[in-house]
């Protein structure tokens, strides 16, 4: 059965301060029943360029587009927060926060898309997804910030705070700053009006977001913490079910995500030797995005010390969730237990390292000493040190996507290669060489027990230390691809596990370029995906 809905000015909201009613009565004259038709009764949502709402709010009851959807969904994981409101399409202008009432007048927040305009916004960004992504950023700040209950209606100042928003969460979902202000820039006015402000003060709020994102060294917080130098580390919640999201700590109980790396518990760690890894990983962070976070523990709260560190890696997400980044090292030497928790991208830097026993040999040979005249002077180092491979790779990394589809890759390195052969130049592994670079796809999964064989799935990247399986995808610029999938990857993504015959948009590094003319499939080393 379609739902009827009913749409509340966004000025008014719920509140109807100084709203006059079509009779002339005041809000405050207004009551019960005749309240809620007075809210009903005017459509004056405000739009994304500022552009006024005309639509009829039966028309607004349509399913968003499936990338809108989509879209939303993946902005909300990093926000850490539950969605507030639901996604609908209609006649809008563009996009639009509205308030919404159903037909038991029961008030609910709602996101409006026109699908036509999302089109349009997505040839406007070449392809790219961070256009069409600030503009759904930018509405979903409006629910989650309150301004759609407040009354006023759209004002200069709340669609700074909307902008600015809007460039924070790009920043963490790995946005470069020219491509979160490209769509304000390419769709704004060149001046400000009474509800919206000129384009170029838009993109400057959107930036001011990012850099603040940026100097946070990562992190989904969508407030800035008070500054804290408490070494308590937050309370570990273990989800209910492994894809569930899991509840973030309070705001301020997290320093490592807001410039501590190194949380010491048990205050045994040089702090004269913890400074420069500080520094070090705060600089990884600024420089590329690799978060690594030392949590040396008292109390593993009952759980192993994989267990511990996964939930961290989940709870505070450590790195950038599409290209998997991020590391969560945890000591625990009073019960003699370790474990790192290694995102899919930063794992392939580290695969032929053994971390865990590593770290366990520094409890056996090291811990017993901190406790001596002189502390941990000198074990304070040879902790750090057991990842001087991993972080000076990470450092050496290129972690921007660089292609929007396999398809775009594979044409790019084909000219440059005709190039070469044309000039008679020698191949250089650093401009000629497409493996390694990070992409984008999109397609369906035709398998999740693709057989194994040439041009198909490589036996020898099955299980090892790192536990991978094999599915297949056709992407949708016609490519059969093997994607190799970490076993601990499916409970840091929204969808949960890969399913077989669904779509997905995905990123991944390349391990092999196959060949489509014989059907020879291409190979991923699978980093993220959201279902489409």
């Amino acid at each position: 059965m379609r739902r009827t809905w009913m749409l509340s000015t966004a000025s008014a909201a719920l509140l109807l301060a100084g709203c006059d009613s079509k009779d002339g009565q005041t809000a405050a004259q207004i009551t019960g029943g005749d309240k809620v038709e007075a809210i009903a009764s005017t459509l004056q949502a405000c739009s994304y360029d500022g552009e006024p709402v005309n639509a009829q709010p039966a028309s607004l009851n349509g399913n968003a587009p499936a990338d809108c959807s989509t879209s939303v969904r993946k902005i909300m994981g990093y926000t850490g927060l539950p969605a507030n409101f639901t996604v609908v399409s209609g006649p809008v202008p563009n996009a639009a926060a509205v308030i919404m009432l159903d037909q038991n007048r029961i008030p609910r927040r709602v996101i409006a898309f026109n699908p036509n305009f999302m089109a349009m916004a997505q040839q406007t960004a070449k392809g790219s997804q961070w256009g069409p992504m600030s503009i759904m950023a930018h509405e979903i700040a409006h629910h989650l910030s309150g301004h759609t209950i407040v009354p006023g209606g759209s004002r200069p100042e709340i669609e700074l705070e909307a902008d600015k928003f809007s460039g924070f969460v790009l920043q963490k979902m790995g946005a470069p700053v020219d491509a979160a202000t490209q769509m304000i820039l390419a769709m704004g006015t060149s001046h400000g009006t009474p509800t919206h402000p000129d384009k170029q003060s838009r993109a400057d709020a959107i930036r001011q977001g990012w850099n603040e994102a940026q100097a946070q060294g990562g992190g989904v917080a969508t407030v800035q913490p008070a500054v804290t130098t408490s070494t308590a580390l937050p309370a570990v919640v273990t989800p209910a079910v492994a894809t569930a999201p899991v509840a973030l700590p309070k705001p301020g109980s997290i320093p490592f995500k807001y410039g501590r790396f190194v949380v010491d518990e048990t205050g045994k760690l040089d702090p004269a030797r913890v400074k420069p890894m500080e520094d070090k990983l705060r600089a990884l962070a600024k420089g590329v995005g690799v978060e690594m976070t030392f949590l040396v523990v008292n109390d593993l709260k009952g759980m192993s010390a994989d267990d511990y560190a996964w939930a961290m890696m989940r709870q505070l997400r450590i790195g950038k969730l599409d290209v998997g980044n991020g590391a969560v090292v945890v000591v625990a030497p009073r019960q003699h237990q370790a474990a790192v928790a290694y995102g899919p991208g930063l794992a392939k830097e580290a695969e032929f390292s053994d971390p865990k026993k590593q770290l366990l040999s520094w409890i056996d040979n090291g811990w017993r000493y901190c406790d001596d005249a002189d502390g941990c002077k000198t074990w304070t180092d040879s902790l750090f040190s057991v990842f001087n491979g991993t972080l000076f790779n990470a450092e050496r990394t290129k972690w921007t996507i660089q292609y929007p589809t396999l398809g775009a890759l594979m044409n790019h390195y084909k000219a440059v290669n005709d190039d070469r052969l044309k000039t008679k130049r020698p191949f250089n592994a650093e401009t000629d060489q497409p493996l390694g670079n990070l992409i984008r796809i999109s397609g369906k999964i035709t398998s999740l027990s693709p057989p194994a064989g040439v041009g198909q799935v490589n036996p020898k990247l099955i299980g090892g230390p790192l536990g991978y399986t094999a599915v297949s995808m056709t992407t949708d610029d016609g490519h059969d691809l093997i994607l190799y999938v970490s076993p601990r990857l499916a409970p840091l993504m929204p969808s949960g596990k890969i399913k077989d015959g669904a779509r997905y948009t995905a990123v991944g590094r390349l391990n092999s370029t196959g060949d489509k003319a014989s059907g020879q499939a291409s190979s991923l080393w699978l980093f993220s995906y959201d279902e489409i």
